[in-house]
């Protein structure tokens, strides 16, 4: 790609996001059901936000990727999560919802004119703050988001973070809810455990954190995420993401 090409992307990106971020009701969102994996009980939603159809951005990953690069991700995420705090009110959704404030976030202020979607979504949402595997790599800002979700009242989600240096032993300073064991990365099978996945669900064991298996796309897959400890799960047998 051309210098040009390059600065004409940056340009037309950024003039995306910032409609994003001004217009939230285009990030979507998506939710996808979280059950029980024992009966399909329906425990919550995990809300997803996703760029406008039809442009450059309208993945998930694309839209993060571009917005972290422009330093856009905070005010970007505050729009996203005010906007699932008001969906979930509008629809009388009553179980939890699910969402993954970005480490930018922790700390950083409501912006003024979002101020009573939060607020209300506080009062209202039952919530549970996934924290990133990303996140992980900055031991003191990730206390502080996790200080800042526990004082909201929010339960904690750990990502899978068997691969992630130091991940496992930081799981005690996080001390999660619910820990993810993705199905869809290697050494994730009872048959072929790796040391460091099986480290992870002692792990979990030891704080009496639940596991929620992702990648639960099928009857096998259930059965495998079962025989591994999870009580949770998501995936395209559950329920694929949609509009509530």
């Amino acid at each position: 790609m051309s210098l040009v090409s390059s600065v004409e992307k940056l340009r037309n990106d950024r003039l995306l996001i910032e409609a994003l971020i001004d217009r939230p009701e285009q990030l979507g969102p998506d939710f996808q059901p979280v059950r029980r994996l024992a009966d399909d009980e329906l425990v919550g939603y995990k809300a997803t936000g996703r760029g406008q159809a039809g442009t450059q951005l309208s993945t998930t990953l694309a839209l993060l990727e571009s917005a972290q690069g422009l330093g856009l991700v905070e005010r970007l995420d505050w729009a996203f999560r005010c906007l699932a705090f008001d969906t979930f009110i509008e629809r009388g959704v009553d179980v939890e919802m699910w969402i993954t404030p970005e480490p930018e976030t922790y700390d950083s202020a409501c912006p003024p004119r979002l101020a009573t979607s939060w607020g209300r979504g506080r009062r209202s949402v039952r919530v549970a703050a996934e924290v990133p595997a990303h996140a992980f790599a900055e031991p003191e800002s990730l206390q502080r988001g996790i200080a800042e979700f526990r004082g909201w009242g929010w339960r904690v989600v750990a990502d899978d973070v068997a691969d992630v240096p130091g991940g496992v032993a930081l799981l005690d300073v996080v001390r999660p809810d619910v820990v993810k064991l993705d199905l869809d990365k290697p050494g994730r099978h009872p048959a072929d455990l790796s040391p460091d996945v099986r480290g992870m669900l002692d792990a979990c064991r030891h704080l009496g954190a639940d596991v929620i298996a992702l990648g639960v796309d099928s009857e096998p897959r259930r059965t495998v995420a079962r025989e591994l400890g999870a009580t949770l799960g998501r995936g395209r047998l559950l329920g694929a993401p949609g509009p509530l």
